[in-house]
């Protein structure tokens, strides 16, 4: 969502991302009891310490862009038969396994004890890991975390208890699984399992949590299982100057995402992300999230003078969630809401960035309104509705048109796991359910699909973006793949996450035939987005370009074939 620092900021947030064009040393003079932190070119993470509050207001008065950074949740040998992809690993016109290629994440660590990792003598292909959470030696140019090389690992391996040597866990397995997926191989031959990219080499980012008032902030429940988009920045960034450092070609797999934003390319991971895409060497694959039948989209056209009323079926025991609501630049809406039991917070007055609180007499809800206008990253009109301690049932939402040329508007809640299981729109809309950051437009967005009945996953993110534009760009297997599990041995993840990591290591294969094999040494996200899309096998009937597929399904053999 990124609320910006003219939603009258509540001091209690001392978490901020800011994009400017100052340097740090140049910040951190002008401000100098403000810590901040380099993400990215032009990128600062933001830390407010108490004391300092005079301070930041006198930033927030100077500057051009400042937002809470949003949350982040996980998205989570047939399936590389299904793609084309395992008829390369033992090719005989010159096999492909992701040989001198580096898949990257940002996600929950990895279990670098697996034998999924290791080579036939113990030693790791981990090269590198990022460990957010824990105090140590963090990598050059950050301040936080602990990084562990490849010889730190072997070195670990060689232990009789290697989490003493590199401590290093992966608590939840997400990363794990998307690991092995796209680049697990059994060399021990105990379990003969295999993923996408054999030979490739593997670097994690370990995600530390968001703070527990940044949840509270974005009325997450506590035990949701959330990052910060500081955070994940910092850890695109640093995968990308670990490839510059080892010299090796990168392809960075995201399983994460949100709905907090316009869904059209302008959060400001997004507008990250593209740059990176024109890098030489580098392919970003973006799982296009599980939101489809959730029910927390809701897409509606409007005229001028007209009302429109959507329903919202709030769960029991909901605590709290922000429903967002996206005009076009050209038009101008307001609101108006009614509670369960029919209490009624009348037409809201577009006063742009000023917060409105409202309380019921008869229920324990407190509803704020923030008319975000014009939104900094859009400038269109950005609707923030809060609902703390909802009373359960039918909530109505109310839409009005005040100045309108176009119409179409989108409302969003947030994702799964942010909210309880039964808040939704009660007239939801499939449509423009693919999550941030696979919004962004030239990055690979993959859906994913069933490779054994030959269905599209019923949760894979659908589009198009909120502006029409065609996403997801292919889709992949992701349903009952095989993957390893934390602690040892194998399990099934169903998500687009996993059809991702098979793109990802597709993408390895790719990027070794291109650059390894120097057979098209012009190598980017765009090129290999657009060489993808080309390779797509689509089915008999179905018309392409659509919502669900994209431009069809990936299919490494015809990729290659059509360059």
């Amino acid at each position: 969502m990124g609320e910006t620092f003219r939603q009258n900021i509540n001091l209690t947030v001392r978490d901020y991302i800011l994009q400017s064009i100052q340097t740090l040393e140049g910040l951190r003079a002008a401000y100098p009891r403000l810590l901040f932190e380099s993400l990215a070119e032009q990128i600062y993470y933001v830390e407010v310490p108490l004391g300092a509050e005079d301070e930041f207001l006198r930033l927030r008065s100077d500057v051009s862009f400042l937002a809470v950074p949003s949350l982040y949740g996980l998205n989570a040998t047939e399936a590389l038969i299904e793609s084309n992809i395992l008829m390369f690993h033992d090719y005989p016109f010159g096999e492909l396994r992701g040989n001198n290629i580096i898949i990257g994440f940002v996600d929950t660590g990895i279990d670098y004890t697996h034998l999924a990792f290791l080579n036939a003598d113990n030693t790791t292909r981990v090269v590198r890991i990022w460990d957010q959470t824990l105090t140590g030696t963090p990598p050059a140019g950050f301040t936080y975390g602990t990084e562990y090389s490849q010889q730190d690992i072997n070195l670990a391996l060689q232990s009789p208890n290697p989490y003493e040597v590199v401590p290093s866990r992966d608590e939840i397995g997400h990363g794990t699984f998307l690991a092995g997926v796209a680049a697990g191989d059994d060399k021990m031959g105990t379990n003969l399992y295999r993923g996408a990219a054999p030979d490739a080499l593997i670097a994690m980012v370990k995600l530390r949590p968001a703070k527990p008032y940044i949840k509270t902030h974005f009325l997450v429940r506590e035990q949701a299982v959330a990052y910060q988009e500081n955070d994940f920045i910092a850890g695109i960034t640093y995968l990308v100057q670990m490839a510059i450092t080892l010299q090796r070609p990168l392809v960075i797999c995201v399983g994460v995402g949100n709905n907090y934003g316009a869904h059209d390319g302008t959060t400001i991971t997004e507008r990250y992300l593209e740059a990176l895409t024109t890098v030489q060497n580098l392919v970003i694959v973006v799982g296009a999230g599980n939101e489809a039948n959730n029910g927390h989209h809701f897409g509606g056209t409007i005229a001028g003078g007209q009302r429109q009323d959507i329903e919202v079926n709030v769960a029991e025991g909901e605590q709290g969630f922000f429903l967002t609501v996206w005009a076009r630049p050209s038009d101008l809406l307001s609101v108006s809401l009614r509670s369960p039991i029919g209490q009624i917070v009348e037409k809201v007055p577009v006063i742009p960035n000023q917060v409105r609180t409202y309380s019921f007499a008869l229920e324990q809800t407190l509803i704020s309104v923030t008319y975000n206008y014009p939104d900094i990253q859009t400038g269109a009109e950005n609707i923030i509705i809060s609902f703390r301690l909802p009373t359960p049932g039918l909530w109505v939402v109310s839409i009005y048109g005040e100045e309108i040329i176009q119409g179409n508007y989108n409302m969003w809640l947030p994702r799964s796991g942010y909210i309880t299981e039964g808040t939704r729109f009660l007239r939801s809309d499939a449509l423009v359910t693919i999550g941030i950051p696979s919004t962004e437009e030239y990055i690979v967005t993959v859906g994913a699909y069933d490779f054994i009945d030959q269905s599209v996953y019923v949760g894979s993110g659908r589009g198009p973006r909120a502006d029409g534009l065609i996403k997801p760009d292919l889709i992949a297997p992701g349903v009952n793949v095989e993957g390893p599990r934390t602690g040892g041995g194998f399990t099934t993840f169903v998500g687009t996450s996993t059809a991702a990591a098979i793109t990802a290591g597709g993408a390895a294969l790719l990027m070794q035939w291109a650059i390894v094999q120097q057979n098209l040494r012009e190598m980017n996200t765009r090129i290999a987005r657009g060489i993808l899309i080309r390779g797509t096998v689509k089915r008999r009937g179905v018309e392409y370009p659509n919502p669900a597929e994209g431009y069809g399904r990936l299919d490494l053999r015809s990729t290659i074939a059509n360059i």
